[in-house]
């Protein structure tokens, strides 16, 4: 859906901000570009929406290079969430969320339908929020009707820079979880930018670390967690590291250390017992669920528990 190849771009100072950087997003794929301040996330994303244009290389949506189409009609069929909302003052909520459907030139009733549809499903009631304007809003609720206004012409391709970003801790896991349960992004292709690890892990199909415009390590949470590609990545990582490896396991990834029959392999529970049986009981008692499902995302603390739960029976019964 997405190719960058060869990128680069500087500015002023003649320090590239993007030093040949080249990656592929697929179709439904949520990438997330993850790095320090400066590293260049930024500047990608706005060269993909042709907000800056690269001194080298090309980017592609689809087969089409993104050079040959005009700005305005490229920026029509990408959506676009920005940290700060980027609404417009003067605008009511109905009126920010229908800007772009206005500029395609659906009709009335169609643009009308499609905004208050998109409030319902972000919680902003339309009887109370449609014609109040932006200063009227929390900080979550803006950061809510940024991202119903870039998903109002239901655009393929979602751009996000560092959408939750100006929210407070409490008011951003919510909107994020709220992010997440959004049937309207299960077949868009995104982009996210961040600078949250957490955030990233939680939200990205695949995660790219950045620093100084260049491409650490790309790949899914636990290659970039249990296969770091650099010193800088390990280090990067190493302050949430416990904490991100209980939330980027799942059942699968653990079994082996699991598995009584794999003892001599640094297995975590007793040999002699059917492991599965007595750490799902444990599970379910804690947690009220089955765990069956090897492709289910683990809770670190439920997991934990019930590993401990189980070392202390069979340390009671006198197992080693």
């Amino acid at each position: 859906m997405i190719k960058v190849s060869h990128v680069s771009k500087s500015f002023r100072h003649g320090k590239n901000a993007v030093n040949d950087l080249s990656f592929e997003v697929q179709p439904g794929e949520t990438l997330v570009l993850l790095g320090t301040s400066g590293c260049g996330k930024t500047t990608t994303l706005r060269m993909i929406n042709r907000l800056l244009i690269p001194d080298q290389g090309d980017i592609f949506i689809g087969t089409k290079n993104i050079r040959t189409e005009s700005p305005e009609n490229l920026r029509r069929n990408i959506g676009y969430v920005l940290q700060n909302t980027g609404l417009f003052p003067h605008y009511t909520v109905l009126e920010n969320i229908s800007i772009v459907p206005q500029l395609l030139q659906w009709d009335k009733s169609r643009i009308r339908n499609r905004a208050l549809t998109l409030m319902e499903k972000l919680r902003l009631p339309p009887a109370t929020y449609a014609h109040v304007y932006p200063q009227q809003l929390s900080g979550g609720q803006q950061q809510r009707v940024g991202l119903a206004r870039a998903l109002a012409a239901d655009p393929p391709i979602l751009l996000m820079d560092e959408p939750f970003g100006a929210l407070d801790p409490l008011t951003r896991i919510s909107v994020r979880n709220e992010f997440k349960l959004l049937d309207e992004l299960n077949s868009k292709t995104i982009i996210l930018v961040t600078h949250d690890v957490e955030e990233a892990f939680e939200l990205g199909s695949r995660i790219c670390i950045m620093n100084e415009g260049r491409i650490q390590q790309m790949g899914a949470a636990t290659e970039l967690l249990f296969n770091p590609a650099n010193d800088f990545v390990r280090h990067f990582l190493d302050k949430q590291r416990l904490e991100l490896e209980l939330k980027s396991l799942r059942l699968r990834d653990i079994w082996p250390y699991l598995d009584g029959s794999n003892s001599g392999n640094g297995t975590l529970l007793s040999a002699d017992t059917n492991c599965w049986d007595t750490l799902e009981y444990l599970i379910q008692d804690k947690a009220g669920s089955t765990f069956r499902n090897e492709e289910k995302q683990l809770d670190g603390n439920i997991l934990m528990n019930a590993i401990n739960a189980y070392k202390k029976t069979v340390s009671q019964h006198g197992h080693t």
